[in-house]
């Protein structure tokens, strides 16, 4: 039996019958070329109107204008709050030592002279290590050591500064290096500058703890800062930490009030390990 089925009683869901082999022998319709050209000139005016608000948005804050730099103001503190310094062992990161005896050395000073350590007794030392080329803390120190100096008074007839060159690139001395003469040690009797050749030099190094890198691109020579105050029986006493501020222009200073207050640590510490009998 055969029920026939008319167009009212398909579903609506019915998708109509398409002759797929005559739609694809007519190929894609054709868009008017009047269609093409009012595109064209739809995105032009979108592109226009784009470039009108872009400069409108951007002067009202959407992309501002970087302000004028404003003068800086800097904060001072009222002189009726009392400031707080740091203890002065705090303040030079100095700790006292095992007394071990202070590890030797045999080097020769900015005048040609080998200087052996430790051999006089009954003088104290203060060692101190920077570049022979004065590119470090050199010039703090150098002042922290006149000071110090200074401060010790008839008393430095007591003490001896020994500096020992930090600098691998250029370990021969003499009294024109930097360290030398474009600093105020030079005038500094008791001081002297001290070097060898490179394997002697890095063994004192390691025996104080001293730690020497040079970069292989700039050859620019960087080291720990350390300050040893050796008693008159050569004895290993104090240690203590020196520091300054670097530019990134790689100047090194520090304030003349910590630079005058290092000075009279180092000539406080060095006074104590006196002998009171010569």
């Amino acid at each position: 039996m055969t029920t026939s089925t008319d167009e009212s009683s398909a579903s609506p869901f019915d998708a109509p019958r398409v002759d797929r082999a005559a739609a694809f022998s007519a190929g894609i319709a054709k868009i008017p070329r009047r269609t093409v050209y009012i595109g064209f000139a739809v995105m032009a005016a979108v592109a226009l109107l784009g470039v009108l608000g872009e400069k409108f948005f951007s002067d009202e804050g959407l992309n501002p204008v970087p302000p004028k730099p404003q003068p800086v103001v800097v904060a001072t503190i009222p002189p009726n709050i009392p400031q707080l310094d740091a203890p002065l062992h705090a303040f030079m990161g100095l700790v006292p030592l095992a007394a071990k005896p202070a590890p030797a050395i045999a080097l020769v000073n900015q005048y040609g002279r080998v200087v052996t350590f430790p051999r006089e007794r009954n003088k104290v030392i203060v060692l101190t290590f920077f570049n022979s080329s004065c590119n470090d803390i050199c010039p703090v120190l150098a002042s922290e050591i006149s000071q110090a100096d200074k401060d010790l008074g008839t008393k430095a007839r007591r003490v001896v500064f020994l500096t020992i060159n930090t600098d691998p690139l250029q370990t021969a001395i003499s009294r024109t290096v930097p360290a030398v003469s474009r600093t105020v040690l030079d005038h500094v009797g008791n001081w002297y500058l001290l070097s060898a050749p490179l394997p002697l030099l890095n063994q004192v190094w390691c025996s104080y703890g001293v730690s020497i890198n040079v970069s292989r691109t700039t050859h620019i020579v960087a080291h720990n800062d350390l300050m040893y105050f050796i008693g008159a029986t050569g004895r290993l006493r104090y240690r203590a930490v020196p520091y300054s501020n670097e530019t990134p222009s790689g100047i090194y200073s520090l304030p003349p009030a910590n630079i005058a207050r290092w000075g009279t640590g180092i000539a406080f510490y060095a006074g104590q390990l006196i002998p009171s009998r010569p």
